[in-house]
């Protein structure tokens, strides 16, 4: 059934975004009853071992030494291979060289606040009393294990910034860190994060058994780093106390509301057009799923699209 359902969804739904739009309302504001339908972002291999050479194999066909690369993954996937999360990351490591830089998403969990994952709130000030504590080489990473070895790895940087840290290894790793913190009131995907600064060094984003269009974080910097963004209270702002051996310090920062991407991100759609704009490009080893973007050829697409809010769908209501 649930096969069907997402068969149904991505062939025909997908296809025009009002409806996937309005699918989207549906399933977000009756979430405990279509909960169980939720689609599986992580793909699987369907053979007892997987081969992480072959991977590698494909990964090198895309030039990737030398360079930053943002690896999205789940090591859930990858356990056919045999290998351990260090061994993984020693080999992505290698990949790279000693002039690229290996950068994963380490998003965190923050015991001060409850589960607001699932709040549909338009209010801006939902969080805005709590100050919540980021210890950046403690605070619980919610992405998976690999970002965690990555995050342990002697000679790994950490972003300062709370919401949708970076972790990075290699040549660039200090420098997409340096000024995360910089200026009033920053965001997790903003002119000085980390993320930005990956968008302007063209790196090369990769996933490895998920589905990256699910994963991009970089597409973010669309939004976040525009000067004349056109939604009303598209942020909040939260508190935080950065708890680091080399910085003590209280700050509020904004953050996007979750709302916008819950009901008015239509991903399939958006999905469908990367992979016709060959801008995502997919290969398939036994049903592990392994992806490429550039992130500046992502960008650059989402720039020039007509509608300024792509890939949102956002009624004129909530426009300034």
């Amino acid at each position: 059934m649930k096969k069907l359902i997402l068969f149904f969804y991505l062939n025909l739904i997908c296809k025009f975004p009002c409806l996937e739009i309005l699918v989207r309302h549906i399933y977000w504001y009756n979430y405990s009853l279509f909960k169980k339908f939720k689609p599986a972002y992580k793909s699987v291999c369907k053979n007892d071992e997987l081969n992480f050479d072959l991977i590698l194999n494909i990964l090198k066909s895309y030039s990737l030494e030398g360079k930053i690369v943002i690896v999205h993954s789940s090591y859930d996937a990858l356990k056919n291979t045999g290998l351990s999360p260090e061994c993984i990351v020693d080999k992505l490591i290698e990949l790279v060289g000693k002039n690229g830089t290996l950068v994963m998403p380490a998003i965190r969990r923050y015991k001060e606040v409850k589960e607001y994952k699932y709040n549909l709130s338009l209010d801006e000030n939902l969080l805005s009393g709590i100050e919540c504590v980021y210890r950046p080489r403690k605070t619980m990473i919610t992405t998976g294990l690999l970002p965690y070895t990555l995050l342990q790895k002697k000679g790994s940087s950490v972003s300062l910034f709370p919401l949708s840290p970076a972790v990075a290894y290699g040549k660039d790793a200090e420098a997409m860190m340096k000024h995360n913190l910089d200026g009033f009131c920053p965001s997790p995907h903003g002119p000085n994060s980390a993320w930005k600064y990956c968008v302007d060094n063209n790196a090369v984003v990769i996933g490895l058994g998920v589905d990256l269009s699910h994963f991009l974080t970089v597409m973010h910097t669309h939004d976040e780093c525009s000067l004349d963004w056109p939604i009303k209270k598209w942020f909040r702002y939260r508190k935080f106390f950065i708890d680091d051996s080399s910085t003590k310090r209280h700050i509020i920062v904004r953050e996007r509301i979750p709302r916008w991407g819950q009901l008015f991100s239509a991903d399939g759609r958006f999905k469908n057009d990367l992979l016709s704009n060959n801008i995502l490009h997919v290969d398939n080893l036994s049903d592990f799923e392994i992806s490429i973007v550039k992130s500046k050829e992502l960008i650059d697409f989402m720039d020039k699209h007509k509608d300024k809010t792509y890939p949102y769908y956002i009624p004129k209501i909530f426009y300034k």
